[in-house]
């Protein structure tokens, strides 16, 4: 289901165990943050790792990563757990 507010981004309990994701993919929006905290960029995300994506989609789970950061970043540890 599309989170509200963020037409690049779904969550669904069976995909990635309902962490926000990039729709219509199993990419999770923490994968995208992780790329960015190491510099990448998202003309590089596009172009060299997910050539697939648009940058809409990319720039949108950016987006969604940085407004709602300490909700992804303990996810991540939550998952990781």
């Amino acid at each position: 289901m599309p989170v509200q507010g963020y037409s690049h981004i779904s969550s669904d309990p069976e995909i990635c165990g309902g962490a926000p994701c990039i729709s219509g993919s199993r990419i999770p929006v923490r994968t995208i943050g992780a790329y960015a905290q190491m510099g990448i960029t998202p003309t590089e995300l596009a172009e060299e790792y997910y050539p697939w994506l648009s940058l809409a989609e990319i720039f949108g789970a950016l987006t969604y990563y940085y407004d709602h950061l300490p909700l992804v970043e303990s996810d991540r540890v939550a998952i990781a757990a």
